[in-house]
């Protein structure tokens, strides 16, 4: 039987044998692992064999929806993409809004599982019931903007819903993207490689039928009332209003604005990449995923100079700083066009930008030199040759090539002691905000089984100047609730990780939940049960947030990416800022990962799951599989307190 709030059928493709098979929607997952993000491990963990090529043949490509897609609840509009990451040889995934979600969502589909590679390339076309494989030599080469173009042309349908690659995706940059709706990005962990290494083009997507939740009554009651919550947002005027630029402004009152590789949380060009100037100068128009109060998308064009012409979805908060201060790049104009060409070749902004940044201070301390660099001076600041760059990444020409493997992979390749300056976590470079001046954010990082991840914990709760007697009720510390202190970190960290792996797997976006708490466990239980008629509740599913974040785990542990790499770059844990708001302060990082470890459940010493908690969540298949599991005492925990 149907379980309401999901479509009942899933997509099996085989790019090799050129088969598609539709096979109902396994119920039992419901339960277990909501939809999004969760179906999407489980998925990967059930087929993907033990140390394969995340660019071979047996790599398999998720892309899942939750039940809450297409329905009217706020922000439910997202889409995970997943993959075994080539970026970081664990756990891969990426997480994007709108409108392509909901419209597969109407052409009847809860998943599509995409094995094996094409001969030559494709793109997979899905009219409701009519499915079909499409040549797509002609695409092939093509950028993304010009890719959706076509596709829309050639089906004469406008309305069509496109994903796709671009000459990053295709050309196997390791943080290649895979976009949506021009700007949309599933970017982080290199997914859009995996799409490349497959010969998938793209996949469109029109959808006529509908979604049908249990209670309709009490469900548009429960989103009446989420609405008032976030229209009370104290962040909501700014974020609507600006978009996530206006992160730039508060990082840079906090002192935690990333500059020149993390070097300094102070940037003197601020103003002139400010949330206010981007307003002023750029700004054309809002845009809003589907379903979206908060339409936090900015539409933006340069109309003279030496960009005049470039125009998309705006850089975001992330993009900025990336792009922007993180090279020393203080040209508004610049930033705009970097994002610009990093949307069109399908291309993370986020890894670009700090790979860019981390060549540049190789370049300054000599472990690039200029015959490395196709003669190019890496200097920080110049916006020629951050433009240069990244042409040359998205086509692996010269010292582009190099620098589509990653930061991990250059600093490895270059050495020079550069490995020390290398930013990243697992693999993956840090996002834009500097955790020296956000404690919890830091740990979060470390902690992130995609990597150096801002948004698997999002514990924006120690950012929003809450009353101390707040963070003991939350999280039994009030330093909880003071970003400069460590104290209290932990417990909230685990509670953010488990409560995220809920909001991506139910797919609504984490600015709903995150910002001012306007969806919390026993508000998104609600939705959940609601839209399906199976009653859940919160703790059952935190419950379930733990399992899908200790899946994640042993795919990581089965991989090898262990207890060793739940680490911060030294830059974050022992070079204090040097100057600003936050001056001296960095991430005291091995005083919360034994709390965090405890808390957990996982044994301090080797980072492995203990057997009772793989017991409890129902995992002990997955960690006896490789010999994952460890089976102790309390008592030997008793140097982890």
């Amino acid at each position: 039987m149907k379980i309401k709030g999901y479509r009942g059928q899933v997509l099996v493709i085989d790019l090799e044998k050129r088969t598609i098979t539709k096979k109902k929607t396994d119920s039992q997952w419901f339960n277990n692992y909501i939809g999004g993000r969760g179906w999407a491990v489980k998925y990967l963990s059930d087929n993907i064999e033990q140390n394969i090529d995340p660019l071979g043949a047996k790599n398999i490509l998720v892309i899942s929806l939750g039940p809450l897609t297409g329905t009217l609840a706020p922000s439910s509009a997202r889409y995970t993409i997943a993959a075994k990451s080539p970026l970081t040889g664990g756990i891969g995934y990426a997480n994007a809004g709108g409108h392509f979600a909901p419209e597969l969502a109407y052409a009847g589909y809860d998943a599509i599982f995409i094995h094996g590679i094409s001969e030559n390339p494709v793109y997979l076309l899905i009219q409701d019931d009519n499915i079909e494989l499409i040549e797509a030599d002609y695409l092939w080469g093509k950028d993304t903007w010009e890719t959706e173009r076509l596709i829309k042309e050639d089906n004469k349908d406008q309305m069509i819903q496109v994903l796709s690659i671009g000459q990053g995706g295709e050309n196997l940059v390791k943080y290649a993207a895979i976009m949506n709706n021009l700007s949309r990005a599933a970017a982080r962990t290199g997914v859009g490689a995996v799409m490349g290494s497959k010969k998938l083009k793209a996949i469109a997507v029109r959808g006529t039928g509908s979604v049908e939740v249990a209670f309709p009554d009490k469900f548009i009651k429960l989103v009446d009332e989420t609405l008032d919550k976030i229209y009370a947002d104290p962040a909501y005027p700014s974020l609507s209003y600006y978009g996530t630029p206006f992160l730039v402004d508060l990082a840079y009152i906090s002192g935690g604005l990333a500059t020149r590789n993390n070097q300094s949380g102070f940037f003197e060009d601020y103003e002139n990449i400010s949330a206010e100037t981007f307003e002023e100068k750029y700004l054309v128009k809002s845009e809003s995923c589907f379903g979206c109060p908060i339409h936090c998308g900015k539409y933006s064009k340069i109309e003279e100079g030496k960009y005049a012409g470039t125009k998309g979805g705006s850089p975001e908060y992330e993009t900025i700083v990336c792009l922007g201060s993180k090279c020393g790049i203080g040209n508004l104009e610049a930033i705009i066009k970097a994002n610009e060409l990093a949307n069109k070749f399908g291309i993370d902004t986020i890894s670009l930008g700090d790979t860019i940044a981390f060549s540049m201070e190789a370049y300054e301390r000599g472990a690039l030199k200029k015959e490395d660099t196709d003669g190019l001076e890496l200097k920080w600041g110049d916006e020629d040759v951050l433009i240069t760059l990244i042409n040359k990444i998205a086509f692996r020409e010269g010292i582009g090539d190099l620098l589509a493997e990653g930061t991990k992979k250059v600093a490895e390749t270059i050495g020079g002691g550069s490995e020390k300056y290398a930013l990243h976590v697992k693999g993956m470079e840090p996002p834009a905000y500097d955790v020296r001046t956000a404690k919890a954010f830091g740990l979060g990082w470390a902690t992130a089984t995609r990597g150096a991840d801002h948004l698997a914990a999002l514990p924006n709760f120690e950012l929003l100047g809450y009353e101390p007697e707040k963070g003991i009720d939350w999280f039994g510390s009030e330093k909880a609730v003071d970003p400069f202190e460590w104290e209290g970190k932990p417990r909230m960290v685990v509670w953010h990780e488990n409560f995220g792996a809920i909001v991506d797997s139910a797919e609504m976006c984490k600015y709903t939940c995150f910002s001012a708490y306007a969806v919390k466990p026993e508000d998104m239980a609600l939705f959940l049960s609601y839209a399906t008629g199976i009653k859940i509740d919160s703790n059952e599913l935190m419950k379930v947030g733990e399992r899908i974040y200790n899946l994640e785990r042993l795919f990581n542990l089965r991989e090898g990416i262990s207890k060793k790499d739940d680490r911060l770059p030294e830059r974050f844990t022992k070079e204090p800022l040097p100057e600003g708001p936050a001056k001296g302060q960095y991430v005291e990082l091995d005083k919360m990962l034994p709390e965090y470890y405890k808390i957990r459940d996982w044994d301090w010493k080797t980072g492995l799951p203990k057997k009772s908690k793989m017991e409890e969540l129902g995992l002990v298949e997955y960690a006896t599989k490789y010999d994952l599991i460890h089976d102790i005492d309390l008592e030997d925990d008793k140097d982890a307190s």
